[in-house]
C-alpha cells in the first residue's frame, strides 16, 4: 500500500466569486489511523497545478494522482465555500476509490484530468459530477441523460451508495435530497467487512456491498432523479460574455480577461479598412436555474448607417468604445429555454435564442464548448491560451464559441468568449428548510412567499412592487395576482409551490426570475440572483439584482455599472414559531441596501450624454437604469410544520 500522508490537512479558500460572503471555518473532518488526510498532490495557484471540485459534496473521497506514487489523498468539504475539492497536476490521471481500514474498497475508476480541467482559473474550480466519475469507470462518455445508458448506470449505483450512506448517517431525510457527507471512521470499518473489491460494474453489486451499505432502499427511480438533480446544478450558473471595450485577447483567470466578448460583423472577415463593415458588439447576462431553465437580459450596438466607416479606428476596442457613444443600444431578451450549454457533452447543440428588439430574427448562439466549466473560447488566439494548444484541428474549430444575427437585410455573424460565474451548489438544509427535507413535526419556511419592492435612483420614476415566490426548489419566480397587480395578494397569495412548465397559477401566468445561489450555516442566510426579462415587467424590465457584476460603461476607468449581491439572511424566521411570519433581512455582502441595475437603460444614458437629438423614450429609458430593492415577507406567510 502507498505512504500515507499524516501531516494535518490544508485548504485553500476560493475566491469571493464563488463563496460570496459569510461562511465559517471548514467544516472538514480529518480521518484517523493511517488515512490520507490531504487533499491533493500540489498548492493551487502554482504551476502546472489544478485545483477541482465534487459537484456532490463528498468528504473523504479516496484519490490518487498519477505523477505522485508515493501518496494517496481524499477530498476535502469546506462547508465554508460549500464545494468538496482536491489537487493534481495538470497532465494527472486520477484514480477514485473508497477504502476501508483493510485492503477491501470499492473501485470508482480513473478520469484523465485534462478532459474536465486544464488550467487553475484562479476565479473558480472546475467541478467534476457524478456522471463525469462514471465516465472513469466506464470508459464511455454520456450522450444523453437516459436511464438505459451504461454510463448513466453505473453513476446511479455511486448515487446509490452515497445516498444510502447519507439515510444511514442521518444526513438527509428525502432520499433525492443532497447534503454534506462524510467518509467516516465506522463507514471504513464496516467497508472491511466485505469480501475483496468492489466494482460498480459487478452483476452481484448489491449483494457484495451490503455488508457496507444497503443500497436497495435507494429505487432506480431516486437515484436517476439524484443524478439528473447533481448534472442539472453541476450546469447552473451566471453566464456572460466578457464586456470587453479594448481587447487583449490571451489574457485569462484575472478580473480581465482580454478577451473579446460578443463581436462581429456583416462581412467574413471583419475587415477595419473596409469601409463597408457593419459591426456589432453585444453583452447579456443568463442564469441557468434548478429545473435546467436559461434565461436572461442584454444589449448590442448594431452599426446600420456605416457610422463608423468615417473614424480612423485601428481596434477592435476602439470601435466598440465608438459604438457605444455614437448608437443607440438595442434590448436582447432571452425567454426560457431548456436547451443551453449540453449538460453532459457541455456542448451547445441547439441554438440558444436571444430575441432582438428591433429584428423580427433571434440573435442565435449556435456554436461552442464549455472548457474547463468554466469558459466559451470564441476566437482562435484564445482557445489557443486556454487549452494550452499550438494548431486547432477541425474538433477544435467546432467548439468555437459563435453567433449569428439575420438583421437590416444583412448577415451578421461573429464569435463570443463566455463565462460561467457563480456556479450554485446544493443547499444546506440548516437553512433551506423545506417540507421534504425537515422530519416530521419539524418547523420549515420555504416556500416562501414575498414582495420585492423596486425604487429608482431617478425619483421621478414611481417604485415598483413585484411579488416572488422562493420555491421548494431554491428558484424564484413571480407571484402576481393578476397581469395588472404585480404585488403577492396579501390574503390568497401564499399558494402554490413549484410549477409546471407553462407557470400557470389559477389562471395568472407567472415568470421565472432566477435562483439561490447556496446557503451559508453560518450566517443562516442565502444568496439570490435575478434577472428579470420580459417586457411584463414594465419599467423592470431587464433589471438585475444580485450578480456580483461591475461592467465598464466608457473609456474612463470611473465609469462603471456596479450590480451588487444580495443576501437574505434569515434567522429571525429560522427562529418563530410555527404559525408566524418572521422578518427577513437583505442586505448586499458588504452590509448595505441591495442596489439593482438595468443595462440596457445604463447605456442609454451613456448614449444621451454623448449625443444631442434625443426622443423622450431616449430621455425616459435613462431614467430606468437602476436603484435600490427591499425584500418583505408577504403578510399571508407563515412557518409551518411537517
Amino acid at each position: 500500500m502507498k505512504n500515507k500522508l499524516l501531516y494535518p490537512f490544508a485548504v485553500t479558500a476560493l475566491l469571493a466569486t464563488l463563496s460570496g460572503c459569510g461562511g465559517e471555518s471548514a467544516n472538514v473532518i480529518p480521518e484517523k489511523n493511517d488515512e490520507a488526510t490531504t487533499n491533493g498532490t500540489c498548492t493551487p495557484g502554482t504551476t502546472n497545478c489544478v485545483e477541482w471540485g465534487l459537484e456532490y459534496p463528498l468528504d473523504g473521497l479516496n484519490f490518487n494522482c498519477s505523477s505522485d506514487t508515493e501518496n494517496t489523498f481524499i477530498t476535502l468539504f469546506d462547508s465554508k465555500n460549500g464545494v468538496a475539492s482536491g489537487t493534481c497536476t495538470k497532465t494527472d490521471n486520477i484514480e477514485f476509490y473508497i477504502q476501508s481500514f483493510a485492503s477491501n474498497k470499492i473501485n470508482l475508476g480513473q478520469i484523465k484530468l485534462s478532459d474536465y480541467a486544464i488550467f487553475n482559473a484562479q476565479t473558480q474550480l472546475p467541478r467534476l459530477s457524478v456522471i463525469d466519475i462514471a465516465s472513469g469507470i466506464t470508459g464511455r462518455r454520456v450522450g444523453d441523460l437516459v436511464t438505459t445508458d451504461p454510463t448513466v448506470q453505473v453513476a446511479m449505483r455511486l448515487v446509490k451508495i452515497l445516498q444510502a450512506l447519507a439515510l444511514q448517517e442521518g444526513r438527509i431525510v428525502n432520499p433525492s435530497d443532497v447534503q454534506p457527507l462524510y467518509i467516516t471512521e465506522e463507514m471504513r470499518k464496516d467497508l472491511a467487512k466485505t469480501s475483496g473489491n468492489i466494482s460498480l460494474t459487478d452483476t452481484d453489486f448489491e449483494k457484495k456491498i451490503k455488508d457496507f451499505v444497503d443500497v436497495s432502499q435507494i429505487t432506480d427511480e431516486v437515484a436517476f432523479a439524484t443524478v439528473k438533480k447533481l448534472v442539472t446544478i453541476a450546469n447552473a450558473a451566471v453566464y456572460q460574455p466578457e464586456f470587453s471595450l479594448f481587447s487583449t485577447s490571451g489574457v485569462i483567470g484575472t478580473n480581465l480577461s482580454g478577451s473579446d466578448g460578443l463581436v462581429g460583423c456583416n462581412l467574413s472577415p471583419c475587415d477595419i479598412k473596409n469601409k463597408n463593415t457593419k459591426y456589432l458588439f453585444g453583452h447579456f447576462m443568463l442564469i441557468t436555474d434548478r429545473q435546467g431553465y436559461t434565461f436572461g437580459s442584454g444589449l448590442q450596438w448594431r452599426d446600420t448607417q456605416l457610422k463608423m466607416a468615417t473614424e480612423n479606428l485601428s481596434s477592435l476596442g476602439g470601435i466598440n468604445a465608438q459604438l457605444i457613444r455614437k448608437v443607440k443600444p438595442v434590448q436582447m431578451t432571452a425567454d426560457p429555454q431548456s436547451s443551453w450549454i449540453h449538460p453532459t457533452r457541455k456542448t451547445i447543440t441547439t441554438p440558444y435564442r436571444l430575441n432582438v428588439a428591433n429584428s423580427s430574427n433571434p440573435l442565435e448562439l449556435y456554436q461552442g464548448k464549455l472548457l474547463n466549466d468554466y469558459v466559451i473560447a470564441g476566437k482562435e488566439a484564445f482557445y489557443k491560451k486556454v487549452t494550452d494548444k499550438t494548431v486547432l484541428d477541425a474538433s477544435d474549430q467546432a467548439n468555437l464559441g459563435l453567433w449569428r444575427l439575420a438583421a437590416d437585410n444583412e448577415n451578421y455573424a461573429g464569435s463570443f468568449d463566455l463565462y460561467k460565474i457563480f456556479p450554485i451548489s446544493y443547499l444546506d438544509r440548516q437553512i433551506f428548510r423545506t417540507a421534504e427535507n425537515v422530519e416530521p413535526g419539524q418547523s420549515y419556511i420555504f416556500p416562501m412567499y414575498a414582495n420585492l419592492e423596486f425604487k429608482f435612483t431617478e425619483s421621478t420614476v414611481n417604485p415598483i412592487t413585484l411579488g416572488i415566490v422562493i420555491d421548494s426548489n431554491g428558484d424564484v419566480r413571480t407571484n402576481m395576482q393578476s397581469a395588472s397587480n404585480l404585488a403577492t395578494d396579501p390574503v390568497a397569495g401564499c399558494q402554490g409551490d413549484v410549477l409546471g412548465s407553462n407557470l400557470l397559477i389559477n389562471g395568472v401566468q407567472q415568470y421565472r426570475l432566477g435562483t439561490l445561489g447556496r446557503a451559508f450555516v453560518a450566517d443562516k442566510a442565502v444568496s439570490m440572483r435575478l434577472i428579470l426579462a420580459n417586457e411584463k415587467f414594465g419599467n423592470l424590465n431587464g433589471a438585475l439584482v444580485g450578480l456580483d457584476s461591475r461592467i465598464q460603461s466608457s473609456t474612463d476607468p470611473k465609469d462603471s455599472i456596479v450590480i451588487g449581491g444580495a443576501l437574505l439572511n434569515l434567522s429571525n424566521v429560522l427562529n418563530s414559531n410555527v404559525g408566524q411570519t418572521g422578518r427577513v433581512t437583505f442586505l448586499n455582502s458588504v452590509g448595505e441596501e441591495v442596489q439593482w441595475a438595468n443595462t440596457y437603460a445604463s447605456f442609454q444614458k451613456v448614449y444621451n450624454n454623448n449625443n444631442k437629438d434625443l426622443t423622450p423614450a431616449d430621455t425616459q429609458l435613462a431614467k430606468l437604469n437602476g436603484g435600490s430593492v427591499e425584500f418583505k415577507l408577504a403578510d399571508c406567510y407563515q412557518v409551518k410544520a411537517k
